[in-house]
């Protein structure tokens, strides 16, 4: 996969050009860089010498679980679907937020209303109870 994704960064980069070739060029396309980053972390993890001269450089390897990505930038419907769940993560961030606020408000309302209801509990097999701040365990 490797070595066809590596022919199509080159023949595309033959025909559009790199970077300074005109409105169409391959680095212009922020689905382009992607698949850039993507083959050349995919080159770098191939050369052996590299990676074990280059330690702090192994993080690259993490770039390798984009190589999905790189196929679904070929399929329209897909790229829409990815671009739209990226532009969406700001709401779902205010929307745990206000989760997260709900649920702390729940554990105050929780925390008062039960305070010290639950200082034993018994099972078949185990007793547990509460005392001094301690909790013994009787098998």
């Amino acid at each position: 996969m490797t070595g066809a994704f590596t022919f199509e960064l080159c023949l595309k980069i033959f025909v559009y050009g790199l970077l300074l070739t005109g409105p169409n060029a391959y680095l212009k396309s922020g689905w382009n860089c992607l698949d850039f980053v993507i083959v050349l972390s995919a080159l770098f993890g191939l050369n052996p010498n590299a990676t074990k001269s280059l330690k702090s450089l192994k993080t690259l390897r993490i770039l390798r679980v984009l190589r999905p990505l790189k196929l679904a930038s070929k399929n329209k419907g897909l790229k829409v679907a990815i671009t739209a769940l990226f532009k969406s993560l700001p709401a779902i961030g205010n929307l745990q937020l206000i989760i997260f606020f709900f649920l702390f408000l729940f554990g105050i309302l929780h925390t008062t209303l039960f305070a010290g209801q639950f200082w034993s509990c018994t099972f078949d097999h185990v007793s547990l109870s509460y005392q001094q701040s301690h909790v013994l365990i009787k098998s």
